[in-house]
């Protein structure tokens, strides 16, 4: 009965707000209630950001044709479709804004030209949406214009980044470390040695850090791969503790095989218990994430920010943990929200692609409930927490694709 009433209720708001018809009614209800069945990462993320637009229109604004339409639109990507950004001339606008919209709608099809859907979906997903909230409210005369700036703040995450290789030289330079036998405990020297990458890596500013276990062939060969994962995770915690960004980080596992020193089956060799670190890609002066210069001044940074409504903060491999510059970012973000007062905040946990389905699935919703508890405990609120696990942007073992992103939805 109470269902009934609701729609009822519903049905007479929409009839008094803009002579919605049952069917625009209905659409609403359908995205409102569904989840994305398909897709990319992109119309996964187009999904969700049609849908929160959507819930926006009908409870802040009481446009419920516009929002069936939006409705419409996000059904459409919730089945995979890569759906466009709106065109001009489907809505009445005003002569003196048309100029500036015609200019940013090209340059949003440009950069999704470019890669943006497949290298920063969430980022694009946000800006095409709030690309399409900025002609309505331009065409409502709407003198807030919040969904402009979501647009702008979000644009310098799009755009194509420079390589580096353009103003600077590549650099390689590799480190080993040694491990007792069946150990991951890092020695006096281990210790030493991590310094010393550190130091490298300030001086020579290279973009990826590289940390490959390797066992002898004493034992059983998955035994040896489990061990050669635990010395990479022990090397990469410490490289982390050290100041390491753990998003420049990648890990791989590759027990017994590639021996340094060639010997027979079951065999100790001291020489092959080991950990190689590798720092490798272009180097320039003045740093920033992973070897890119973004015109827009804005990289990811130890602890990742992008704009001034999406945050990202980032994990070592296998683990929820929040470091010392991750808890940093968080205060920033809380700091931003009671500034900007968002009328939503969305925590979003994402893995590389290491490990099973399932282990990804669980960690990268523990990373997004780790970061949304953090948040509360520093005063500030997550609106919906949650996960999308094996999201790489590079490489299977990416320490950029081990993340949780935090949104402001406006």
């Amino acid at each position: 009965m109470k269902r009934i009433i609701r729609w009822v209720g519903l049905g007479a708001t929409a009839a008094l707000a803009a002579c919605a018809t049952p069917a625009d009614v209905s659409d609403v209800q359908k995205i409102l209630g569904s989840q994305a069945k398909s897709g990319t990462p992109f119309t996964q993320a187009l999904f969700q950001e049609y849908q929160a637009y959507t819930r926006q229109q009908i409870q802040a604004e009481v446009e419920w044709v516009d929002a069936s339409v939006t409705a419409r639109k996000g059904a459409r990507t919730g089945a995979g479709e890569a759906v466009l950004p709106d065109e001009l001339s489907s809505r009445k606008l005003p002569a003196s804004s048309i100029p500036e919209l015609t200019s940013a709608r090209a340059r949003l099809m440009g950069y999704f030209a470019n890669g943006a859907t497949e290298r920063v979906p969430a980022a694009a997903a946000k800006a095409q949406v709030a690309f399409d909230c900025w002609l309505e409210q331009e065409a409502q005369s709407n003198v807030n214009k919040t969904c402009r700036t979501t647009f702008l703040a979000h644009e310098p995450i799009l755009k194509k980044p420079t390589q580096v290789t353009e103003v600077a030289a590549e650099t390689r330079r590799s480190f080993v470390v040694n491990f007792g036998l069946g150990s991951s405990q890092l020695s006096a020297q281990s210790l030493q040695t991590l310094k010393e990458v550190v130091a490298a890596q300030g001086q020579l500013h290279a973009s990826m850090v590289s940390v490959a276990g390797f066992t002898d062939t004493l034992g059983a060969a998955d035994a040896n791969k489990r061990l050669a994962r635990h010395r990479a995770d022990v090397v990469a915690a410490e490289l982390t503790k050290m100041g390491i960004n753990p998003a420049m980080i990648g890990e791989n596992a590759l027990g017994e095989s590639n021996l340094a020193v060639a010997t027979g089956d079951n065999i100790a060799e001291a020489r092959n218990r080991r950990v190689e670190i590798t720092l490798a890609g272009p180097t320039w002066a003045h740093g920033g994430y992973g070897g890119y210069a973004y015109g827009g001044g804005h990289g990811y940074g130890h602890g990742g920010y992008y704009g001034s409504n999406a945050f990202a903060v980032f994990f070592n491999s296998g683990s929820s943990r929040l470091g010392p510059e991750a808890i940093e970012r968080l205060k920033q973000v809380v700091a931003a929200q009671k500034n900007m007062k968002p009328k939503a905040i969305r925590v979003i946990g994402f893995t590389d692609h290491t490990g099973s389905a399932a282990t990804n699935a669980r960690l990268s919703r523990e990373r997004a409930q780790a970061v949304a508890a953090e948040i509360a405990k520093l005063g500030g609120t997550a609106t919906t927490v949650d996960a999308r696990s094996g999201d790489a942007w590079g490489m299977a073992h990416d320490g950029r694709a081990r993340r949780v992103e935090i949104l402001f939805d406006y």
